[in-house]
């Protein structure tokens, strides 16, 4: 570009020629040397520099356009409404088997296996979000979502009608697959419906309504166990399923890509997706049978580790070398803040997932509470995450600053989870109250704070938005997947060294028991209460109660690294309306480079 300067004894414009120009014949003095074209790239060039660049989302990179997705009036109540239903699925499905779990394992006889009840459906939604999140820049964000709502709604049913734990376990992995494209695509949508300086408050709502079917989950998880079958946990599924996917077929009608079927085909990453799902699997089953199934130095668990981290190395260098669709471009991996907020998120719903299913653990073995009774118990902790993450969304959209949200939430972290350590036998309903309102202020910080930072230092590249926003929940699924896995690992592990030496110890009292008796009842607190005598029940009580809070313990490193994320978080702030570039300025920019590239081509044919 060229650069006006002003000579102190004239107040005439001259011009840089322009290389490859013919040489111009000299003007008389007082005449311009600047032809009209280059004073007015010359003027625009001045202006961009005096006014700050303003705020725009990268395309979707399927030929349409940010400003193409927007939605107006009552067509974006009605999205909005289809969106409330499906985010209301998934809050809900997260959080329903809470309670169920102690007597799901009791009907199936398979209480090693419970944790896969959680754990199937986390991991499944992990290793493919970012999949699906690729699936939709080619498919296009509506019929990826009503596939996802179909698979979602066939593995809900598979799970009802389930014989055994092994069917039941096949059903969550099935009902994962779609759940990870329905809450991946969800954010997708609702960050393509409004500009970005809408969404904070937006998102306060999606989350405030996620976390109140979190909310209702155990609760009526509970309610069913008890009056009908928990068997309804997973057929209430089948109706909300039903209306999200009406309401966004006849609602939602954004543009479509503007790809061939043949094109379309020809731009799903295969391998990729292949590499990625089966490196995770690997990983995660390893983790979850190490030290229970087998051996942690079995040829099992050890092949398990060794192909599963060959598989995710050979995802890493097809990825980024190979591809030509990346599931994950590189220009999302370099920009450092993308990547703090997604590991947070990370470790924050580690410590989650692994706090909600012992916690079920610890009211309903060390309390004796029923189902019922024990998703009330979990309300400070849901609570305090539903209401801290509408203030947070409120906040934000008010101030536009994120990061202090996210010290917030990071200081927060290891006070709250040390603080549920202290949870024991002898803890009163208020104690159980008040230890768990951290931990729920922490996660309402730190999803809300994550989500706006990613959004707002996403990539300008096309796709680049979509594909952020799918590694947010790629990293929050699996973070989930993985804290409840180690947490189940951790506690069957402990539960088993520990019923051991209490029964090596004290033969005494427990007396015409053998010590696989006393392994089976560490896992099936309807046995202990029943079998055995008051002080050997008190004994096993105080074995659980340990491996409970080793699992807690584990979640005290996850803080930590919660913490240091937070402190490097991004300064930038959401940008306010007058900072957000109009669909006018938009289309006047484009037009703009498109004159200016014809005047540069033009110049070189001279």
């Amino acid at each position: 570009m060229s650069t006006n300067t002003m000579d102190n004894n004239s107040t005439h414009t001259s011009t840089r020629e322009p290389s490859g120009q013919p040489e111009r014949s000299e003007k008389p003095e007082g005449v311009p040397t600047a032809t009209k074209d280059e004073l007015d790239v010359s003027i625009k060039d001045i202006e961009s520099q005096r006014t700050p660049e303003k705020f725009v989302d990268s395309n979707a990179g399927d030929g349409t356009n940010v400003f193409e997705q927007y939605v107006t009036g009552v067509r974006l109540y009605l999205c909005f409404m289809a969106c409330f239903i499906s985010m209301f699925l998934i809050g809900l499905d997260q959080t329903i088997v809470v309670t169920l779990l102690q007597t799901i394992g009791s009907n199936f006889d398979a209480y090693d296996d419970i944790g896969w009840v959680s754990s199937g459906y986390m991991l499944t939604m992990a290793v493919l979000s970012q999949t699906w999140g690729r699936l939709s820049i080619i498919f296009g964000r509506k019929y990826s979502m009503l596939t996802a709502i179909i698979l979602f709604e066939a593995g809900s049913l598979m799970c009802g009608v389930a014989p055994t734990m092994n069917v039941l376990i096949g059903g969550r992995v099935l009902a994962g697959i779609g759940g990870g494209g329905i809450q991946t695509l969800l954010f997708v949508v609702m960050s393509e419906l409004v500009p970005i300086h809408k969404r904070a408050l937006l998102f306060a709502c999606f989350i405030g309504l996620m976390s109140a079917a979190s909310v209702a989950g155990p609760l009526i998880g509970g309610a069913f166990t008890e009056n009908i079958s928990w068997r309804w946990a997973f057929y209430i599924n089948l109706p909300c399923g039903g209306a999200a996917f009406l309401a966004l077929f006849l609602f939602y009608n954004p543009p479509k890509p503007k790809f061939t079927w043949k094109q379309k085909l020809g731009m799903v990453d295969y391998v990729g997706s292949l590499l990625l799902s089966g490196g995770l699997t690997m990983g995660l089953l390893a983790m979850s049978m190490g030290g229970t199934t087998y051996p942690w130095n079995s040829p099992a668990i050890i092949c398990l580790f060794i192909v599963g981290g060959i598989t995710l190395i050979g995802f890493g260098i097809w990825n980024f070398k190979y591809s030509k669709f990346p599931i994950i471009p590189s220009v999302i991996i370099r920009e450092k803040y993308v990547i703090i907020p997604v590991i947070s998120l990370f470790f924050t719903f580690f410590c989650f997932f692994g706090l909600t299913v012992y916690l079920s653990t610890y009211f309903e073995i060390i309390h004796g509470a029923s189902p019922m009774s024990a998703g009330i118990r979990f309300l400070p902790l849901i609570i305090s995450m539903i209401l801290t993450s509408f203030i947070t969304g409120v906040l934000i959209k008010k101030t536009h600053f994120v990061k202090p949200f996210a010290l917030a939430g990071g200081f927060i972290a290891p006070i709250g989870m040390g603080t549920c350590t202290l949870l024991s036998p002898s803890s009163s309903n208020a104690e159980n109250i008040g230890l768990l309102i951290l931990p729920g202020l922490m996660i309402g910080l730190m999803m809300q704070s994550s989500m706006m930072s990613v959004q707002v230092n996403a990539p300008k590249d096309p796709g680049s938005m979509i594909l952020s926003t799918a590694m947010v929940n790629f990293s929050r699924s699996l973070g989930g997947a993985v804290g409840g896995i180690l947490a189940q690992t951790v506690f069957n592990t402990s539960l088993r060294k520990k019923a051991t030496s209490v029964f090596t110890k004290n033969p005494t009292i427990f007396e015409g028991f053998t010590k696989s008796d006393i392994m089976e009842m560490a896992s099936n607190p309807s046995l202990m209460r029943e079998l055995l005598t008051n002080e050997a029940r008190e004994k096993m009580l105080d074995v659980v109660m340990s491996s409970i809070r080793n699992v807690f313990y584990m979640s005290i490193g996850s803080a930590i690294i919660i913490f240091c994320c937070s402190v490097l978080y991004s300064k930038k702030k959401i940008p306010n309306k007058s900072e957000v570039m109009t669909r006018a300025e938009y289309e006047a920019k484009q037009k703009a480079t498109e004159n200016q590239s014809t005047h540069n081509n033009n110049n070189q044919d001279l």
